[in-house]
């Protein structure tokens, strides 16, 4: 158990919310007092002890200094304070926040860890005017300075430097036996979504929904959510969070271009050790186990690699979907009265598991990941409802905020059960011409003009954020392909599409008698879309004659199915080429070149 001293500007941003209710929840901490800085330093206060009382705690808190060291030309004010109507709370007015911090640390000299997670005023004063304070505590961590080699867009940037330049040098230059600082550049790390920001945390307990409440004047004016000050909590009890450097600090307190800047020189005799990265994965999934009042287990459910993969492709937005993902099974659990079991291998973009009904029957849950490059579960549960368990899946229940649907139990792939190449593609064009022939009653699917734009747009985007991984002439061919399935649209020809057909996907039905197609994409288009997916599978085929392997394989699909074999040769090349930068972004390396060889062969024999 570790005795921490809190010093915040809570009450403008979300992030130190956060941070005051990871402190309440993490198990290691005893928070024996807290200390509001800046404008309005007694509402700060007020809305800080609301926090607590919704956490069920009573912590000593002080309202604090609001004029700063050094001049500053803003005086900040709490936005957030605006919801105490809402919540219960004490009032405060300004009292002697550095002298309340002196009285805890000598009460237990060398036991206290003393987190700034604010303008430094309050901290500065404290070692001004007792200048024993700093060689007193356990641990000084501060969410403060900018060390990156790009330059800053503005110096306030570095807000909590910048708000009082001369208060953050005296910190920056005291002799704390533990002196940690975590960087704006290693925050910056932990961005995501703020609508996303439920995903990570669980907006359902008193404790969170104060924390939104308080955040929300934040949320609304930001699309992103940035979780600087939780970084500095975290790395307290969490240490192997960060990787440090020892070193010197220098703050500029007279160069207004540059106010407030930060700079960093590496020694070993430097008084300060400053966080050079950060573990985002293991950073999410401490901060949501605290928050959702579980404690870290030792052992995490089990994900298949792929999934981790492509979740960590996505981002920030994908690694706290992975850290999330137990308290997300724990709630569909009891809301849809399951036992989930067994994960399921063979996805790639979602969790699937096994799960057992109180009424005895048997289900799959499947959690999408909150963006899946280009799929949309609204559409695939619009295309399941609309199938009706005819050729697809049957559908029992979803959940359209946490992306999870229940699904019936199907048995295994049709690419695991021997079948020939040929037999599987008859199975599947089989299915696919029950799936087009249901009565389309939804115009909320993706149309075709949609898909052709996606295409379009992912495609030239891939190529140059994968750092042009193929041939100009690859994508030139792509695009041309694209216009010609433009030019040939046909919203007459138009039927319900699967949109990602393949042996991984054709599962054994329930009677062991047939198969259905599970995951459909949910898209009204051309038949060749579909047919498309086929083309870009059991590529090792194609290895040795590319062209002649292709072409034999379309005119196979236009025998079963008599749809256009140009129409299924452009759109299995744009198929492959997509799924080949899907699969090279998700770290599939070898695959994923693979199938970028085979465009390039493909792409040469329409220019020869």
């Amino acid at each position: 158990m570790k005795k921490v001293l809190l010093d915040t500007d809570i009450g403008g941003d979300i992030d130190d919310a956060i941070c005051l209710a990871y402190l309440l929840k993490e198990p290691q901490c005893e928070l024996v007092g807290i200390t509001t800085v800046c404008g309005e330093s007694e509402k700060r206060a007020a809305v800080a002890d609301a926090i607590c009382r919704t956490a069920g705690k009573r912590i000593p808190i002080v309202a604090g200094l609001d004029s700063t060291m050094q001049p500053v030309p803003v005086y900040p004010t709490p936005d957030g304070a605006d919801a105490l109507q809402f919540w219960q709370h004490n009032t405060y007015e300004k009292a002697d926040a550095p002298a309340f911090l002196y009285q805890k640390i000598k009460e237990d000299p060398y036991e206290i860890v003393l987190i700034g997670i604010g303008n430094m005023t309050n901290i500065a004063t404290l070692f001004c005017t007792y200048p024993d304070a700093a060689k007193l505590l356990k641990g000084l961590y501060v969410m403060n300075g900018y060390f990156d080699e790009a330059p800053l867009p503005e110096p306030y940037y570095n807000w909590n430097s910048w708000a009082d330049p001369l208060a953050s040098k005296i910190v920056f230059s005291s002799q704390a036996a533990v002196h940690r600082a975590i960087p704006l550049e290693v925050t910056d790390k932990l961005t995501i979504e703020a609508k996303q920001a439920a995903l990570l945390f669980n907006s359902d307990t008193d404790l969170m929904k104060s924390v939104f409440s308080f955040g929300n004047a934040w949320l609304e004016s930001s699309e992103k959510l940035t979780l600087h000050d939780p970084l500095a909590a975290v790395s307290v009890f969490h240490p192997e969070i960060c990787q440090f450097e020892r070193g010197i600090v220098q703050v500029e307190t007279r160069l207004e271009s540059n106010m407030g800047g930060t700079s960093f020189i590496p020694s070993q005799k430097g008084n300060v050790e400053i966080a050079r990265t950060v573990d985002r994965e293991k950073f999410y999934r401490i901060l949501s186990a605290a928050l959702c009042n579980e404690r870290q287990k030792d052992k995490q459910r089990i994900v298949p690699l792929l999934v981790v993969s492509r979740a960590k492709s996505v981002g920030a937005i994908g690694e706290a979907w992975l850290a999330n993902l137990d308290r997300l099974v724990s709630e569909l659990e009891k809301m849809w009265r399951i036992s989930v079991g067994d994960t399921l291998s063979g996805g790639t973009h979602a969790f699937v598991a096994n799960a057992d009904g109180e009424d005895g029957e048997k289900y799959v849950l499947k959690i999408d990941m909150p963006e899946n490059f280009g799929g949309d579960f609204q559409n695939s549960i619009d295309a399941l409802k609309l199938a009706d368990g005819h050729g697809c899946v049957k559908l029992y229940a979803y959940d359209l905020e946490r992306k999870a649907c229940l699904l019936e139990r199907l048995g295994k792939p049709i690419n695991q059960l021997g079948y020939p190449v040929y037999a599987q593609l008859q199975i599947i064009c089989s299915i696919l011409q029950k799936v087009w022939e249901i009565p389309v009653t939804n115009n909320r699917l993706k149309s075709g003009k949609e898909s052709v734009a996606w295409f379009r747009r992912f495609i030239g985007e891939a190529w140059k954020r994968l750092k042009y991984p193929c041939s100009q002439s690859v994508i030139e061919q792509a695009f041309c392909y694209l216009q010609s399935r433009e030019e040939a649209l046909k919203p007459d020809e138009f039927v319900l599409l699967h949109g990602d057909a393949h042996g991984g996907n054709t599962l054994k039905d329930g009677s062991g008698e047939g198969f259905k197609l599970i995951d459909p994409d949910g898209i009204v288009y051309e038949k060749a879309y579909d047919l498309g997916v086929l083309m870009r599978e059991w590529i090792d085929e194609y290895e040795q004659e590319p062209i002649k392997k292709g072409k034999e394989r379309c005119r196979e699909l236009h025998n079963l199915t008599g749809v256009s074999e140009q129409a299924i040769w452009e759109w299995g090349y744009l198929q492959t080429i997509s799924t080949a930068f899907v699969l090279l972004q998700a770290g599939q390396k070898e695959t994923g070149e693979q199938m970028l060889r085979l465009s390039e062969a493909w792409s040469r024999q329409e220019s020869g």
